[in-house]
């Protein structure tokens, strides 16, 4: 279900931005979902695993030049990357 932020309360508000991770204006709408435990795909990497391969990432992404792109061009990659390994992923807009 979609909600209007200019409609929800005060509460609801910040317990949008604190789900989404950013906050939130009037004129946007917002749509939490919760999923089933069945439908999360769990990790086949243990949990020391997912640490040193994260650590990795930060260590390659530290050292890796930033390119100049808009948050724009930025957001169409993540989009294009989320569509091409999850065929039915829809970006929220």
């Amino acid at each position: 279900m979609l909600h209007q932020v200019k409609d929800l309360s005060p509460e609801q508000k910040r317990a949008a931005e604190i789900l989404l991770g950013h906050p939130v204006s009037d004129d946007e709408v917002v749509s939490i979902k919760s999923l089933g435990s069945s439908t999360i795909i769990p990790s086949k990497l243990s949990p020391e695993e997912r640490i040193e391969a994260l650590q990795r990432l930060n260590e390659r992404f530290a050292k890796a030049p930033c390119p100049d792109i808009s948050e724009d061009e930025e957001e169409a990659a993540a989009n294009e990357a989320l569509r091409s390994s999850r065929p039915d992923y829809r970006p929220v807009i």
